[in-house]
């Protein structure tokens, strides 16, 4: 049974050493650690060691390609747009977005160095974060990318210029792009000796990835994920709706492809009342046969303000018993 959360925040190797200890101590045996922009440029040697002194501390590692040009997800802030002028990604409506365009040059380039300075570390697995086209919730009708390198791309696959209104062909550009460029990193960390797990946004965001099976079926994939976490409106009902039906998709994937599936429990902005949410995500997906379950993040995100959950220690020490309780019973 695999069980653990992400960590990110803190980049002093030996303050690191005693929070893997802890959660080591709490009965965690993975930490998922985040690799931004920011860790690329000016904490590379720093990530080394904080994925050497957590696995000292008898956990796994996976890293995850975190906030990366706004193309995956995670709250790191990107800089990719502003150092590749015109790479940036344009919805439907002609507007710019601080993303950078996935097919853009400039960032397929950037992410062979990514992949190249994260598997030169101890890691064992490297974690694709939401692969996706830019989108804005609660915009429906909108979509991503109409840049001048997708038109070009488009036009050359179709024959024909990209319409403004999505259809089947956009979809399936859009689907068909990501996959190659999914299928070129895999293989790049699988060629460097590191393991692949791509977790894959719920259908209701528009990510340009609608068909799963494609992405399980990719050779360089080890592991498929999810995270269908649930908003501060949301009840019960929503929570155990979600889960039960991510869960049973991802245990049928993975079976057909022979992969290990993998679950997310939301673990910030949990509200006070609500902190059964987390472990009634992890029962559902224990019951549908998960053994790999990790939650975001740890500690409830108590340091991040933005994130942090109305009671953090409650939160927190509510999915370790939890985690606790699943791992007794696998």
């Amino acid at each position: 049974m695999k069980t653990g959360f992400s960590y990110f925040g803190v980049r002093r190797p030996e303050h690191v050493r005693r929070d893997m200890a802890e959660m080591a101590s709490e009965g965690a045996n993975r930490v998922l650690h985040t690799w931004s922009e920011d860790d690329l440029s000016y904490y590379r040697d720093t990530m080394g060691e904080i994925v050497r002194v957590s696995r000292s501390e008898g956990l796994e590692v996976y890293v995850n390609s975190w906030g990366v040009g706004r193309v995956f997800g995670g709250e790191a802030l990107s800089e990719l747009v502003a150092k590749n002028p015109g790479s940036n990604q344009v919805l439907s409506t002609g507007e710019a977005m601080p993303a950078i365009c996935p097919n853009h040059p400039a960032f397929q380039d950037y992410m062979d160095g990514w992949i190249d300075a994260v598997c030169a570390t101890d890691v064992e697995t490297v974690f694709w974060d939401e692969p996706h086209f830019y989108f804005r919730k609660g915009r429906g009708g909108e979509w991503a990318c109409r840049c001048a390198v997708c038109r070009s791309l488009f036009r050359e696959w179709t024959g024909h210029d990209m319409p403004a209104v999505a259809d089947g062909e956009v979809s399936k550009f859009r689907q068909d792009r990501l996959l190659g460029l999914l299928g070129r990193w895999s293989h790049r960390v699988r060629k460097a000796g590191k393991r692949n797990c791509i977790c894959l946004l719920p259908d209701h965001f528009d990510a340009g990835l609608p068909d799963w099976a494609s992405v399980a079926a990719l050779p360089g994939v080890d592991e498929l994920a999810c995270d269908p976490y649930w908003e501060e409106s949301h009840g019960e009902d929503h929570v155990r709706g979600e889960y039960a039906l991510y869960a049973s998709r991802l245990v049928e994937l993975c079976s057909r492809h022979r992969l290990e599936p993998q679950m997310w429990m939301k673990l910030y902005r949990i509200k006070a009342g609500t902190e059964h949410f987390a472990p009634l995500a992890a029962e559902l997906s224990f019951q549908a046969g998960i053994r790999n379950l990790m939650a975001w993040s740890w500690r409830s995100s108590e340091w991040l303000s933005w994130l942090r959950s109305d009671d953090p220690a409650k939160a927190h020490s509510s999915m370790v018993r939890a985690f606790a309780d699943l791992r007794a019973r696998a």
